[in-house]
């Protein structure tokens, strides 16, 4: 026997109708949004943004990508015609997946007096509509500018991976953003963006080495090259490291990031076993070692508290960068999250 009242067969359906969209719902009617707070308070439904809703078994079925992705799907269906620009759009292309840049949604307006923040919406002013393009039924900022804009409000970390990740995916070597980024004047935070730019490497394979790499540079020690290929002393195969330095003195050193992805995403592990994969990491290390370089491994977790990877970096004797003094983010505070 159904037991559920016609109110709540009604919100059930049309919770139904916009996940069939992938998109959260967001009701009109006050009543419909009354029993949704309702649910939210109890916990069986989520409010990842104000006035949209999705049940809380559906939402913790989606990746931390699709979650944005829905988010953002539904906002842009709430206002019609809008752009998304900075992270949002960055998390459109498919350049970060990472839930803390995205507490606000960010739109282009071309009215200075309609700039600034409006709930979850952040609305930044564009003296000239920027280029666009349309991804999935969203109208975003286009790849250059989206990474340009990361660039230019973003702190280093995350404007870092975003823009290393942006010029990956769209096959751009960082001459490219450099040159773009190069040809505006007059544009607040563009020493920043040319930084960055100067910076981005798309040779870093996902997001979790790009924001190593940034952490790295910011703990002032120098940019190691990434993905950087050796001949293994047994068999002539090429062996690769994740990150490599060359010290003072001539020698080398290969930083590895270990990370669960690296042992349990498909993608990565091309289908092996965890045991399987980490007895050819291990290989790999002594085959290495067998040429006299030394190898040093840190985790995500390191690199989100700092002082461990610190400590591993200087008792490896990788080279301190003597140019850090000439960061533009020294003192800069993000607002954009």
């Amino acid at each position: 026997m159904d037991m559920q009242t016609k109110t709540q067969r009604r919100l059930n359906a049309l919770l139904q109708w916009f996940y069939a969209r992938r998109c959260l719902a967001s009701p009109t009617a006050p009543k419909d949004r009354r029993t949704l707070q309702r649910r939210v308070r109890s916990g069986s439904v989520v409010m990842p943004y104000k006035g949209h809703y999705i049940g809380a078994e559906e939402w913790n079925k989606l990746s931390y990508a699709e979650r944005i992705i829905w988010s953002l799907r539904s906002v842009c269906r709430r206002y019609q015609g809008i752009v998304l620009c900075g992270p949002s759009a960055a998390a459109v292309h498919g350049f970060t997946t990472s839930l803390k840049t995205q507490r606000y949604v960010h739109i282009a307006v071309s009215k200075r007096s309609q700039a600034g923040r409006h709930g979850f919406i952040f609305a930044h002013y564009y003296k000239d509509p920027p280029p666009t393009c349309e991804i999935d039924g969203m109208l975003v900022t286009d790849a250059m500018q989206t990474m340009m804009d990361c660039g230019r409000t973003l702190d280093f970390v995350n404007a870092f991976e975003i823009c290393s990740m942006g010029l990956r995916k769209c096959g751009f070597a960082n001459k490219a953003l450099q040159g773009f980024v190069g040809r505006k004047r007059r544009l607040w935070g563009i020493i920043r963006a040319r930084f960055v730019a100067e910076c981005a490497d798309p040779l870093c394979e996902n997001g979790g080495e790009a924001v190593a790499v940034a952490t790295i540079i910011e703990l002032g020690y120098k940019q190691p090259q990434t993905q950087v290929t050796f001949t293994s002393p047994l068999d002539g195969r090429e062996i690769r490291g994740d990150f490599c330095w060359e010290r003072d003195d001539g020698s080398l050193v290969v930083g590895e990031l270990d990370g669960r992805r690296k042992y349990t995403d498909p993608a990565m592990t091309n289908g092996a076993e965890i045991s399987e994969v980490i007895m050819r990491e291990k290989d790999r290390e002594s085959e290495l070692n067998m040429l006299q370089i030394p190898v040093v491994r840190f985790q995500m977790e390191h690199v989100r508290k700092r002082e461990p990877l610190r400590q591993r970096l200087e008792a490896s004797r990788i080279p301190h960068d003597s140019n850090v003094w000439r960061s533009p983010f020294a003192g800069f505070r993000c607002v954009a999250y």
